[in-house]
């Protein structure tokens, strides 16, 4: 990902690049300078301050990029401490509390200052220029696979390919207890279907988390953070080897295969979807029109 650091070094090493140009062409002579001279000088100084405006739209970018990764490893960091905090004795609850709120104000603070360089960024200082931000391309389908199936609803892939069966075993919300340690205000909605069955990317994205959760009760898990900002969690899945941390995966990838691991009552998948501010997101909702019956 472009760096703040990068751009300005490279926006420094141009800038000289262009002083020293403007100064060998002043130096020259000949019976050519006068209205050429001056009109060729213009265009330069054009040039230059174009560039100049362009370079500050992507310093502005390249500083969200630095601050949205800090914003995904203290989202990351969020989720640790609340299963560890979920985990711990109710007499030592409280020692996480204090590290919950600074991290959800940082989270806050984060958020507020990628918005701010976004919006300085696609401000269109120049008619030529034309920066937009805030949502992601429809996915067609030639972007994926074949096989599988893209909401015209949500723009995502559907976890399955088509033809896989997916009854809603619990949905998202309040119930009653399934099992001994399950919740009983479900954050994602369960999906009936074989052990091994392939786990599809909803969308294009990086690899936040990849292995055994013991302490969050889905056994194995992987969590994708996608491209548009939301995240998605594939929760109690017999082999979570497909990518490791940090990778970054296409729309229609296969990441995992789905199991029974951890606190489950049977074979099914654990589809949980966030947006960047960590509220729910309906899945049964965001694929309503793709749904099979």
């Amino acid at each position: 990902m472009v760096s703040s650091a990068t751009v300005n070094s490279d926006n420094d090493l141009l800038n000289n690049c262009f002083t020293e140009y403007k100064s060998n062409i002043s130096n020259l002579d000949g019976a050519w300078k006068g209205q050429s001279y001056d009109n060729f000088i213009s265009q330069t100084d054009s040039f230059i301050s174009e560039y100049n405006v362009i370079t500050s739209q992507m310093s502005d970018f390249a500083s969200a990029c630095d601050l949205y990764e800090k914003y995904k490893i203290t989202k990351s960091n969020i989720l640790q401490t609340e299963a560890n905090r979920d985990a711990a004795e109710d007499s030592e609850k409280y020692s996480y509390d204090e590290t919950l709120r600074q991290l959800k104000n940082n989270l806050l603070s984060y958020k507020s200052n990628i918005e701010s360089y976004l919006s300085s960024a696609s401000s269109p200082s120049l008619s030529s220029t034309s920066i937009s931000t805030g949502s992601t391309s429809s996915i067609t389908s030639s972007d994926i696979p074949d096989g599988l199936i893209v909401s015209s609803k949500s723009g995502y892939v559907f976890p399955f390919a088509n033809g896989v069966s997916a009854p809603v075993t619990s949905s998202l919300g309040p119930r009653n207890q399934p099992t001994a340690g399950a919740s009983t205000n479900h954050k994602g909605t369960d999906i009936g279907v074989p052990e091994g069955t392939e786990l599809h990317a909803l969308s294009s994205g990086v690899v936040t988390n990849a292995g055994r959760d013991d302490a969050g009760g889905f056994g194995n898990w992987v969590r994708l953070e996608l491209d548009d900002g939301n995240s998605v969690i594939y929760g109690h899945v017999s082999d979570s080897s497909f990518y490791n941390v940090g990778d970054r995966v296409n729309a229609g990838d296969v990441v995992a295969l789905s199991g029974n691991e951890g606190i489950s009552t049977g074979p099914h998948l654990h589809l949980q979807i966030e947006d960047p501010d960590g509220n729910l997101l309906n899945s049964e909702y965001l694929f309503e029109d793709c749904w099979p019956e």
